[in-house]
């Protein structure tokens, strides 16, 4: 287990490298989603570092598999560019101990990425939706300015044309809503804002002015005109809305609703993938000897995107229908397993097969 031991210590040190860059840019990028609310004061900066924290913790699932599968590539390529591998392969160490050493460390990623997938997913969902929930409910129009669009939560946009902070009213006001069917767009001459008292809850009164319902499933819009609207910004418990995202696997596991089964092998797949993509990088690190270790990085880049963006568009596919259940997005991972099984378990059986049959190796068997 020596070389094996090697080799994974090899990987790991590109590994945490990389993963530390991917978490810090990914955390720098979601944190500028909500850094504008919190310059105006409508998420407090704990809330920000909890959303962001959110946000990796759902990211991790993609993040993992994309920064093994990087690290093997340049580890290994460092070795075959030091010329190490091919003194291994001149000791009689075939590809199978390399293979051997890769799935060792793929396998209990692959397990954590599945782990992180079918449970903690659905949770960092649950409590990002909570809190951007809260974010709506703590909206108040003496912290916002005029002429910016602010968004309250994932489904809802806010923006006021002139605000009268003091008054808490505002004039010429758009609300876009986005529903299970489509979208909803408010458009006021006036509006106020009501804290309500007791268990009345948080809301927005519209005065004179339009509510467009926009229906994308059946295209039958409609438009009405109203004196008076109100928005509820505090929804009671009741009124919760249900996501697939934050839906638990062992209720997504039973549901015949195309999007929800989508979302499950979603789940299910990540795990796989790992494992796959990792053995995959064996390949594509394999360069000459004293070539740069990060000839073949572009290429191995270029081929992961390709399969990320076909498992999104087979997810779709399967949410939209186009596709069954069955394959589902599975197709996607099979032809990840058929380039595996190319690219490296048949050059590995023909090496050991041609290293069988030749007489060498039974002069040093029998001596």
């Amino acid at each position: 287990m020596i070389l094996e031991r090697y080799i994974i210590r090899e990987i790991l040190a590109p590994l945490a490298a990389i993963g530390l860059v991917l978490v810090t840019i990914f955390s720098g990028y979601s944190a500028t989603q909500f850094l504008s609310d919190a310059v105006n004061g409508l998420l407090s900066g704990r809330t920000v570092a909890v959303l962001v924290l959110l946000k990796v913790l759902i990211a991790l699932e993609v993040l993992l598999p994309v920064t093994l599968y990087l690290a093997t590539v340049l580890a290994l390529s460092r070795l075959y560019a030091d010329s190490e591998a091919t003194a291994m392969a001149a000791s009689g160490i075939g590809p199978g101990r390399i293979i051997k050493s890769v799935f060792y460390l793929a396998l209990p990623l692959a397990l954590m990425v599945g782990s992180l997938s079918l449970c903690v997913r659905p949770w960092a969902y649950e409590r990002l939706y909570a809190l951007e929930a809260g974010a709506r409910e703590e909206f108040d129009f003496a912290k916002v300015e005029a002429g910016r669009f602010y968004e309250l939560g994932e489904d809802l946009v806010f923006f006021a044309e002139k605000l009268d902070q003091n008054r808490k009213q505002a004039r010429n006001v758009y609300v876009w809503k986005l529903t299970p069917d489509g979208r909803e767009v408010t458009f006021a001459e006036t509006a106020r804002q009501e804290s309500g008292s007791g268990r009345a809850p948080k809301s927005i009164v519209f005065q004179n002015g339009h509510h467009y319902i926009l229906d994308a499933k059946t295209d039958r819009d409609r438009i009405l005109f109203f004196a008076r609207n109100v928005l509820q910004l505090t929804p009671g418990e009741e009124v919760r809305e249900y996501r697939r995202k934050s839906a638990s696997s062992a209720l997504l596991a039973g549901s015949a609703a195309p999007d929800e089964i989508a979302e499950f092998q979603w789940r299910l797949s990540t795990g796989p993938a790992t494992v796959l993509l990792a053995l995959l990088a064996i390949p594509l690190s394999s360069t000459a000897p004293r070539r740069s270790r990060y000839g073949k990085a572009t290429a191995a880049i270029v081929l992961f995107f390709l399969y990320y963006n076909l498992s999104l568009i087979a997810k779709t596919w399967v949410e939209k229908q186009v596709v069954a259940p069955v394959p589902g997005l599975w197709w996607v991972v099979f032809l990840l397993g058929v380039l595996v099984l190319v690219l490296v378990f048949i050059p590995w059986l023909m090496h050991s097969r041609k290293a069988w049959n030749h007489p060498g190796f039974h002069q040093r068997t029998s001596a």
